[in-house]
């Protein structure tokens, strides 16, 4: 409850801040707000999880090891993804993909 919470000051704060400032700073806000929504919410993913405690230090760096390998692994997903895509044929054709 206290996450969802926390991203709906989040949103208000970043619309708040949008329509004070120019273009260029509201572009640089929407990629700040988006990033520490990411983090905010994939940190919390992780530690609920994997059950970790975030009262002493060893839990912490336990967590950020534990966050750390997520997102390398995250990394390296979309790495062969893309690898994969590049390996396609993607010339084109003369088929049709529906027949009649």
């Amino acid at each position: 409850m206290i996450s969802w919470i926390v991203i709906v000051i989040m949103i208000v704060l970043g619309i708040f801040a949008i329509k004070l400032n120019h273009l260029k700073h509201r572009i640089f806000i929407i990629v700040l707000i988006t990033l520490a929504l990411f983090l905010y919410s994939t940190m919390n993913l992780v530690t609920t999880q994997n059950d970790i405690e975030l009262d002493s230090v060893n839990g912490i760096f336990s967590a950020g090891k534990v966050y750390m390998g997520w997102l390398a692994n995250g990394f390296n997903n979309v790495k062969e993804l893309t690898g994969n895509v590049v390996k396609q044929d993607w010339t084109s054709s003369n088929a049709t993909f529906f027949e009649e």
